[in-house]
């Protein structure tokens, strides 16, 4: 899927707010099987994020990210054949980013 279709498959959706996470980290969803468009394009955008996404965390908890016009997209499934695969963003401008050292010490030359 090139970014053109990536992004023609974006700008289709009807995003929805998630209400549960509005006071500590708004986002959107789309639902895999109520998205707009054919369920390969969706799952064309599941396989985009998680081989070309850069592995960041949230909370400890690791996820494959995109960024993509002002949003970072990622995925929540439990593999290509589950049917409640989500599609999430968040407005990139709403989140702070930090890259923290893990304590691997590097060889002194």
């Amino acid at each position: 899927m090139i970014i053109d279709e990536i992004r023609a498959f974006i700008e289709k959706q009807s995003w929805i707010f998630a209400k549960t996470y509005a006071d500590k980290a708004p986002h959107e969803y789309i639902v895999r099987g109520r998205a707009a468009g054919t369920d390969e394009e969706f799952m064309h955008m599941v396989k985009y994020i998680t081989e070309k996404g850069i592995t960041m965390y949230f909370w400890n908890h690791p996820n494959k990210y995109i960024y993509l016009d002002g949003h970072h997209y990622w995925v929540m499934h439990n593999g290509e054949d589950d049917p409640t695969t989500i599609i999430n963003r968040c407005n990139s401008d709403e989140y702070k980013y930090s890259i923290t050292w893990k304590g691997k010490k590097q060889d002194q030359r």
